[in-house]
């Protein structure tokens, strides 16, 4: 499973802000304000195995 977080403050309360065609999907964090096509995604299994 992926955790989507925003590259400003960290916030996994990020979402997709519209559509950019070939460029692929633009992010919106709705802590922040922050918009933009770049964010931080983390594999949660690995974080949490033995």
């Amino acid at each position: 499973m992926k955790l989507r977080t925003c590259p400003q403050c960290g916030s996994t309360d990020i979402g997709p802000d519209r559509l950019m065609g070939i460029t692929g999907m633009r992010y919106k964090c709705n802590n922040c304000g922050y918009t933009g096509d770049v964010i931080v995604e983390q594999d949660v299994e690995k974080k949490f195995k033995k």
